[in-house]
């Protein structure tokens, strides 16, 4: 056991008196223990309580030995008389996507329920919101330079541009900021519009992109769309699930950079999440703005760098504004298949995202491998191959190379039991993980598991850990 010196004692009392006396006015009277179950000493600050002293300590005290058996290294916070350990700080992310929140069966949107998902989630004890306000070229926010998503009021394409009465970020905002809930606006970069819908309302004002890009690119209607090897350009009513533009043209860059400005210089965001900020498979793109290339190598290292250059100009837009917000990054949870699993892709060669390299070059500040299935299977444990010890040998391929940045893994909250949130919220804090992001508000509340979050995950609060 380790004692302090009479001077530190004096100089620890000191400063203790005066922050209570400076915070209050006065020193408030001694008041009960926090319950049994909060574990944060933080409690006793937010509740204007001042535990009392512990008759062991307190006789220690009164004959000029005051003792602390802490661990040196820990921060903690000054209680008069004691010495208490500030809670470890965790990254406790739940991403709230346009989904979770909206219909597209007529039903408007209503803010009521973004205050709901604030309460839940600050009860839960997640710290950190990652709210969707970009989808497919249109804006969950008062615009911009993007029209109002049609899903606010009810539809999938008719109601574009429509008003739905209300800021859903601002009424997000106010009520997390009210919880202590940090949000960071979670930005679809390069899906434009949907598939099998048509073209989106012409005429609007602001208008949507894909009526910019089509009129303003300067060599064909469809040259600001990804191409495949044949030299077509991706069809808007055959393409899978978004009609992406490539990443090649600068337009599309200035158009993503201009609405990120737009929304950290308007609203007093914590962060910037980036989702889908790759190319959409290995197929694409042979687009008017890619050059020709006779070796495929040079090819992809080429693509690479378009989306390096979309990830370097929005962390400097976004630092350039708010030093203090952070720059985040939703990557592809296998960063290359080292290890020869079948049926894995890899994001640095199929989809020409080096996430790795943003770390290492410090373009962002923390990127969250989706290290889970897109639908988990009904079992118990989960079945699909992304397994529990693959997620842990992912995540630990990135961490070695986290470059002094952090690695927060992503984590379906909508596995058939919470036993397998559970396990890899484990193996992320064992692996050193500093956080993790959860996918995503929809799933936890179909399972439930709110509570579960609270009794087995996130037993007591935690404050965000400091940016790298």
């Amino acid at each position: 056991m380790r004692f302090l010196s009479w001077d530190h004692r004096r100089r620890v009392l000191a400063l203790g008196l005066l922050i209570l006396t400076l915070g209050t006015g006065t020193i408030p009277p001694r008041a009960p223990l926090a319950p049994a179950d909060v574990e944060n000493p933080l409690w006793y600050l937010w509740n204007g309580y001042v535990p009392p002293i512990p008759q062991e300590i307190e006789a220690a005290s009164s004959s000029g030995i005051l003792a602390a058996g802490l661990d040196q290294a820990a921060p903690y916070r000054i209680y008069l008389p004691l010495l208490l350990r500030a809670p470890t700080a965790e990254f406790r992310a739940l991403w709230i996507t346009r989904f979770d929140w909206t219909r597209a069966d007529g039903t408007r949107a209503r803010p009521e329920a973004l205050v709901a998902i604030a309460e839940q989630a600050a009860a839960a004890r997640f710290n950190v919101l990652l709210f969707q306000v970009r989808g497919v070229g249109d804006a969950y926010y008062t615009p911009g330079y993007e029209p109002w998503a049609a899903r606010l009021t009810g539809t999938i394409t008719r109601t574009l541009g429509t008003s739905p009465g209300f800021d859903p970020l601002r009424v997000l905002l106010d009520a997390a900021h009210a919880r202590g809930l940090q949000v960071h606006a979670y930005v679809n970069v390069y899906p434009t519009w949907l598939c099998g819908v048509g073209a989106p309302p012409d005429g609007l004002n602001p208008p949507h992109p894909f009526w910019t890009f089509s009129r303003t690119n300067g060599k064909s209607w469809s040259a600001w769309r990804v191409y495949d090897a044949s030299g077509n350009p991706m069809n808007l009513m055959t393409c899978g699930s978004y009609l992406w533009a490539t990443p090649a043209w600068s337009g599309v860059r200035d158009q993503v950079v201009r609405v990120v400005r737009d929304l950290v210089s308007r609203y007093d965001l914590d962060g910037v999440h980036l989702d889908l900020i790759r190319y959409p498979g290995r197929g694409y793109s042979y687009d008017p703005f890619t050059p020709a290339f006779s070796n495929p190598e040079e090819r992809a290292a080429w693509q690479r760098e378009q989306v390096n250059m979309m990830v370097r100009e929005i962390y400097m837009t976004v630092k350039g504004i708010r030093p203090q917000a952070w720059v985040t990054a939703a990557v592809w949870g296998v960063y290359q298949n080292r290890w020869g699993w079948p049926g894995f892709t890899s994001g640095y060669s199929d989809y020409y995202q080096d996430s790795k390299r943003w770390l290492r070059e410090g373009w962002v500040d923390a990127i969250m491998p989706m290290i889970y299935p897109a639908g988990p299977s009904s079992n118990c444990p989960d079945t699909t191959p992304w397994t529990l010890d693959r997620f842990q040998t992912l995540l630990a391929d990135f961490l070695t190379d986290a470059s002094g940045r952090y690695v927060f893994p992503g984590i379906h909250g909508g596995y058939a039991c919470f036993q397998d949130v559970q396990d890899r919220i484990r193996v992320a804090r064992a692996l050193g993980a500093r956080g993790m992001a959860v996918f995503a508000y929809g799933p936890v509340s179909l399972r439930g598991y709110w509570d579960e979050f609270t009794t087995q995950a996130y037993t007591a609060p935690a404050p965000v850990p400091p940016l790298p």
